[in-house]
């Protein structure tokens, strides 16, 4: 069955902070929208804006306070501001976030960036191999949220962070 994309600001059955037309304007112009623009098909594309908008939620405490006690995505925000410090209205999703959300939707399409960091999976702490060492930081971790969407909504907000502990095991 199709996921129908809801992006009513502020609808208690909303799911997308960006339509699927949005995100395919904002595909137009991308140089490396291949993955969004190939063999994708509007399922899975709608899928992945789902998707992109749930892991912004997860991902990210939202400055300010939700705008409606029934709506079920973390935007509209009450008391935000834009980069020019105007006022965004308490039903408005500024186009920055429906941006990062058609970014890391495009990216969710081009591969699984959920999966379990292999780093931490495999538990890899040093490899010496002759004059050749490798050793991983402690809490390396691969990231849900993409650099180029997170630079579009780090002014409304700040990552949560993910505790990353290791049992110390003695051999």
């Amino acid at each position: 069955m199709a996921l129908v994309l809801v992006a009513t600001p502020g609808a208690a059955n909303a799911n997308s902070y960006c339509t699927l037309a949005e995100a395919n304007t904002y595909h137009e112009s991308h140089p490396y929208a291949s993955a969004w623009t190939g063999a994708a098909t509007d399922d899975a594309r709608n899928r992945a804006l789902a998707t992109a908008t749930r892991l912004l939620d997860e991902h990210i405490e939202w400055d300010g306070a939700a705008a409606d006690s029934v709506q079920a995505l973390c935007w509209p925000r009450l008391g935000m501001l834009d980069r020019n410090e105007n006022t965004i209205g308490s039903t408005t999703i500024p186009q920055a976030l429906k941006n990062a959300t058609a970014e890391l939707a495009r990216q969710l399409i081009a591969g699984d960036r959920t999966a379990d960091s292999d780093i931490e999976t495999q538990g890899i702490s040093s490899l010496t191999a002759g004059p050749i060492s490798l050793a991983f930081r402690p809490g390396v971790t691969a990231k849900v949220l993409p650099d180029a969407a997170w630079s579009m909504v780090k002014l409304w907000g700040s990552l949560l962070s993910r505790s990353n502990t290791i049992p110390l095991e003695r051999v």
